[in-house]
């Protein structure tokens, strides 16, 4: 379950019939409305025309609140938007300005929704979400030789703070209700509590305003405390290796206590894949906390490929789980091949590590015919009123056949180490990183698409080089000029992540203007 679509329905508002002067806080929100509703409508038929209806309400927002300073719909609804026209590559790619400058703004909005209501747990919530999302971006774009890590660590850190303070309030409101209920049965009944039959459905989509927070189920606790270890995920690989054990306590005491007492609150059908999903957030802080702890050499290559065990997993059938086992074991052997790469370590092979990623691969597998079959889009607020295959499930399809192209070349690597079968590799590698590049363009993520076509060029030209086909690395190289900076990003990228054997960096830094 995605943690970053979790918004409260929006209030519905009648449609002016015709154009007036706006004065009250009301017109504003309804000519909002009314653009939200246009940009709906065009979401797949017209991107751009349906960013200029989302834009023109962001604008609206804007000018009510001009008008209107201390309306929180006004700011919260502002907020909201521009979140959920962040999370949509497609109109992303439609606006005038960067995507890092349009979360900029988005978050300035979500802390001035939160200075009018500090304590409305929604706000709470898509703030923390805005600052996983700046923090990813940052990343993301930046040249990995020259990010300075303190700054996306500083906004996750502070998305932590606004999730523990989002959690603490929820729980609050969850014990209010649970003692209003059982109150309210007891009176009922002649004292007959039926605690265990506390309402937990999920929430109305009726009409209502954000200044009315809905009634909190144990589903968005546990979606507040999935969002904090996602948050905590990413943090353990960017924060200094002293605050490692520091976050490591942190998400022990989520994992333990709260996430168990928050499943218990589920209906008992619905806690087996509560906490199968609770196994699968603990396998992917595991791998995070073992890199980063390898990277600051506190564990060895053995006791980093000793904790490649998930017997807890679904491996059969969940095609998350199984991505997120098998990317596990290509980074845990991505990240031993670099430092053996360093410094040769006679205890551990590269012929054990061929045998350790053959087991990424078949899992990799697994999960391409699991997801090669589309899976109808999840219920929940959606910009677009056409249904759509679900976007979570289309990007981790792109992201396994990017990732079966990188054990490809990791396998290449190995088998020049060891003098094994070189054969065909190369020619895999560059048909998935096709493959995922046409299926990032699908789910409409440009920027992914481009970085995993980069990927598709640098195997081209290491296969024309080695064939001294000169005009072919002439043809690849021609079709970078323009985005030489990403391109040596993505090669920086590849090497650090030890695809790339020693000679082929040299050549394809030559090749696009130096260092």
């Amino acid at each position: 379950m995605s943690s970053k679509t979790r918004f409260p329905p929006k209030p519905k508002k009648s449609k002016a019939g015709s154009k007036k002067t706006l004065e009250s806080a009301d017109d504003f929100q309804q000519a909002a409305d009314a653009e939200e509703e246009t940009g709906g409508k065009w979401r797949a038929g017209d991107k751009a025309k349906s960013c200029r209806a989302f834009v023109r309400a962001i604008e609206l927002y804007d000018q009510g609140l001009s008008r209107h300073p201390r309306n929180f719909d006004l700011a919260y609804n502002k907020a909201r938007l521009q979140f959920e026209v962040s999370e949509q590559p497609g109109l992303v790619a439609c606006l005038s300005i960067s995507l890092n400058e349009f979360l900029q703004q988005a978050l300035q909005s979500h802390r001035y929704a939160l200075r009018l209501n500090e304590e409305n747990t929604d706000v709470l919530f898509n703030t923390s979400q805005l600052l996983v999302s700046l923090a990813e971006n940052i990343v993301e774009d930046a040249d990995p030789w020259e990010l300075d890590q303190s700054v996306p660590a500083g906004l996750l850190h502070e998305a932590l703070e606004l999730l523990d303070a989002c959690f603490t309030r929820q729980n609050m409101q969850f014990e209010e209700q649970q003692q209003a209920w059982n109150q309210e049965t007891d009176e009922a009944s002649g004292g007959v509590s039926l605690s265990n039959s506390a309402p937990s459905s999920p929430r109305s989509v009726t009409e209502q305003s954000a200044t009315v927070e809905s009634s909190v189920v144990p589903e968005d606790l546990l979606d507040t405390l999935r969002a904090s270890i996602t948050a905590l995920t990413q943090l353990v690989t960017l924060d200094t290796s002293s605050a490692i054990l520091t976050l490591s306590a942190m998400a022990e005491s989520l994992l333990t206590t709260k996430f168990p007492y928050c499943t218990s609150l589920l209906p008992p059908n619905s806690q087996p894949s509560a906490q199968q999903e609770t196994l699968l957030q603990r396998t992917s802080f595991t791998a995070a906390l073992s890199s980063a702890e390898f990277d600051a050499t506190l564990i060895t290559p053995q006791t980093y490929l000793a904790r490649l065990s998930f017997p807890t997993l679904d491996l059969a059938t969940n095609s998350e789980a199984i991505c997120t086992a098998a990317d596990a074991i290509s980074e845990a052997v991505s990240a031993v091949v670099v430092r053996l790469r360093r410094t040769p370590n006679s205890s551990i092979t590269a012929s054990d590590l061929v045998s350790i990623l053959g087991q990424a691969q078949s899992l990799y597998s697994v999960a391409l015919g699991l997801l090669s079959t589309s899976a109808p889009a999840k219920k929940g607020l959606q910009l677009s009123l056409v249904p759509r295959v679900d976007p979570e499930t289309s990007l981790r399809l792109a992201a396994a056949h990017e990732a079966v192209a990188d054990a490809a070349l990791l396998e290449l690597v190995l088998a020049r180490m060891t003098g094994g079968n070189e054969r065909g590799q190369l020619a895999k590698a560059r048909g998935g990183y096709g493959t995922a590049r046409a299926a990032y363009a699908a789910a409409e993520d440009g920027r992914a698409a481009g970085k995993v076509g980069a990927r598709k060029g640098v195997v081209e030209v290491v296969e024309a080089v080695g064939m001294g086909d000169e005009a072919g690395v002439r043809q690849v190289v021609e079709g970078w000029k323009g985005r030489e900076k990403m391109i040596r990003g993505v090669v920086r990228e590849m090497w650090d992540e030890g695809l790339l054997w020693e000679w082929w960096e040299e050549v394809l830094e030559c090749g696009i203007g130096g260092k």
